[in-house]
C-alpha cells in the first residue's frame, strides 16, 4: 500500500471517499478541513493563518512518512496556479525522502452533483466552515470561473496519478476502484 492524495474541487466528495478508503485498509485519513477548521477556529483567515495552516499539514507529512504510517490526505487544487501544483510535488518529496510512495487520485466530477453534495449531512458533520451553505455553495460557482480543478493532462513530475470520474459512483465503489488502479499501477 502506499499514500494516497485525493484532489478534486469544492465537494467532489474527497473526504467521504477517504473515509471509505479508511475502513478498507490501514490507511489513517486527514482530510484538509481538520487544519483549516481547527485554524480559522482561533484566526481569522488571513495570509498568515493560510501558511500556519500549510506548516501544520506538512509536519503531518514529515512525521507520518518518518514513522512509517502511511495516510490519506485530501486537498482542493487549482492547476492553473503553479504554487498549488508545486505544493503537490513538494508533498511528493517528502514521503519520497522518507522512503515512502504517494499515489495522487484526482475526482473529475460534475458541477450538478458537486452541488448536490455540498448539503449532505456527512460534509456539514464534519465540516464546520462549510455549514454557512450560501457561502459554500457560492465558493463552488465562483471558483468555476477561473480554476481548473481537473487538467487535460497530467502534472508530469509526479509519479502515481490517477484520474477518476466519481461523478456517477458512491464514496465505496470510487474507492474500490483506487485501490483496484493502485495494485495494478
Amino acid at each position: 500500500m502506499m499514500n494516497i492524495v485525493l484532489i478534486g474541487a469544492q465537494a467532489a466528495g474527497k473526504m467521504t471517499i477517504g473515509q471509505e478508503l479508511e475502513k478498507m485498509t490501514d490507511l489513517t485519513l486527514f482530510h484538509n478541513h481538520e487544519t483549516i477548521d481547527f485554524v480559522i477556529k482561533f484566526l481569522p483567515r488571513t495570509e498568515e493563518s493560510v501558511a500556519l495552516i500549510h506548516k501544520i499539514r506538512f509536519e503531518f507529512f514529515e512525521t507520518f512518512s518518518k514513522t512509517g504510517q502511511q495516510m490519506i490526505f485530501t486537498v482542493v487544487i487549482d492547476f492553473n496556479d503553479p504554487e498549488d501544483v508545486q505544493y503537490l510535488e513538494d508533498i511528493q518529496k517528502i514521503f519520497q525522502k522518507n522512503g515512502q510512495s504517494v499515489a495522487f487520485v484526482e475526482l473529475e466530477t460534475d458541477l450538478q452533483e458537486r452541488l448536490r453534495r455540498n448539503k449532505t449531512e456527512n460534509r456539514l458533520k464534519h465540516k464546520p466552515s462549510k455549514r454557512d451553505l450560501e457561502w459554500s455553495e457560492k465558493d463552488i460557482l465562483d471558483t468555476v470561473a477561473f480554476a481548473n480543478f481537473n487538467p487535460e493532462v497530467a502534472p508530469e513530475n509526479l509519479k502515481s496519478y490517477i484520474k477518476i470520474n466519481n461523478t456517477h459512483l458512491s464514496a465505496e465503489e470510487t474507492a474500490q476502484l483506487i485501490l483496484q488502479k493502485i495494485q495494478n499501477n
